[in-house]
Order: structure tokens, then sequence, then C-alpha cells
């Protein structure tokens, strides 16, 4: 197949990714080849994870994730991010069993990080991979935007995913690596709607990205331990939740 799909954080991908499998991982060019606003926007958006709040809904004795979150909405017309107004981050229950069926409010995202430009190339190349169909089906789509920051020191892992195998109610979700210091596990698996793991996949490098169909699976990530004789790790993803709205322009 020649025909291909171009984005300036990722190598060139096929017209038929998402046909047979939920799953596209997207390793993320080396920085050497991207445009220096880009570069700059990434080491600042790195920075921008030691400003992050703990998480106050774990139910562990000790917090081990740090997080902001913001929602955005993209017009794939005019090809313009604007912030939506912030609100709190819901999932059902039957969704989350760990922390679904309320309310949780977590800090917005900093104004630096709102306006960063490898962030919003961030949501526009991971938007370009979608499923062209899907993208012709909707203008606007709604881009929450979570900054996550996992830490584990020895004998108190981290769990990225403390709800276990599960969907997240997203029409796509998306995870992008950051950078990830002293980190052992931290492997996502994905599922069958039979919870069978068919595939495991690891990110690496910074812009390492995988994104899937969140409806044609379940999905985990293993817990994050210490490295060798590190006293704390951290591994740092900014998260897409995608959405497609059918509406007028968003608000």
């Amino acid at each position: 197949m020649t025909s291909s799909i171009d984005t300036e954080l990722f190598d060139a991908l096929p017209t038929d990714r998402f046909d047979s499998d939920p799953v596209i991982l997207l390793p993320g060019k080396p920085t050497a080849a991207l445009p220096r606003e880009i570069v700059t926007g990434l080491a600042e958006l790195a920075e921008d994870f030691d400003d992050l709040a703990d998480d106050r809904w774990l139910k562990t004795e000790y917090a081990f994730r740090k997080r902001r979150f913001s929602l955005f909405a993209a017009d794939t017309a005019a090809r313009r991010i604007d912030l939506l107004e912030h609100r709190a981050f819901y999932q059902d229950s039957e969704l989350n069993p760990y922390a679904g069926g309320f309310e949780r409010k977590f800090e917005p995202l900093a104004e630096r990080t709102r306006r960063n430009p490898f962030l919003h190339q961030l949501m526009w190349d991971v938007l370009a991979v979608l499923p062209a169909e899907r993208l012709s089906a909707a203008r606007y789509w709604e881009i929450g935007v979570h900054l996550i920051r996992i830490v584990a020191q020895p004998g108190k892992p981290g769990y990225p995913a403390p709800e276990g195998m599960h969907h997240d109610g997203h029409a796509f979700t998306s995870i992008s690596l950051i950078n990830r210091t002293n980190v052992a596990g931290g492997r996502s698996l994905f599922a069958d709607l039979d919870g069978v793991v068919y595939r495991k996949l690891e990110l690496e490098a910074p812009i390492d990205t995988v994104v899937f169909e969140d409806p044609r699976l379940l999905h985990d990530v293993t817990p994050v331990t210490v490295a060798a004789d590190a006293t704390e790790a951290a591994r740092d993803v900014c998260g897409f939740s995608l959405n497609p709205l059918l509406a007028e322009q968003p608000r």
C-alpha cells in the first residue's frame, strides 16, 4: 500500500490503520527531526509536570498520581483549537469502578501549558491518525487533555490504571509519553471484549504515543515500580480523550 498520512511528530502511517486492530502505536520522531519551536515546547511541557497537584481520589495511604486536566474543542475545518469552560471529570461507575460515579475536580492546565505549541501539534497529529470517515463525520472534536505523573518508591508502586482492565468511555483515547525516570513496569495492555490480552506495548521514548478506539477493547497499564537501586521513579504521560461534537460550534 502506498497511500499514507503524514504528521509532524510521527512517521507516515498506512490508511488501513484501525481496520483489524483498534490500537495503533506511533513511535515519536527524534527531536533532531522536529522544528525548534516544537522541541522547545516539548521541553517546556516536560517541566510543567513538576507543577501537578496530587490526585485526591486515590484509595491508598500514599499519593502515587499527580495530574491536571482541561478541555479543548478542535475545529478541523478552520484548524483552530479553543479552550472550553473548565468542568469536573466524570466517568460512570460501570466504566470505572475505582473512581467512577461522581465528579472529580482536577486543577486545570496552567496557562503556559494551554498555549504550548507542542501540545497543540500533538492534538492535531493524534486527530490526523483517526479513521478518515470518523473525522469527516464531525467538524468539531472535544479533546480532554490529562497531564499525569505516576510516581513510585521502593515498596510503594504507582498504578497508572488502578481500576484494572477497563473502558474509558470515549470514542478514542491516546497516551503520549513525555518522560520516564528510573521506571520499571508501566506497560500498556490491550484486551478484546472478552478480556483476553492480545497486545502489550511499552512507551519508551518521549513522544511515543498509542491511540486506540476505546469501545472496541479493554485496556490496562501495569504498575510502575522503581528500577535498579533508585529511590524514586516517575512516568509522565499526556493523555487525550477524543469525542466528536455533532452539534453547533462548542462553547
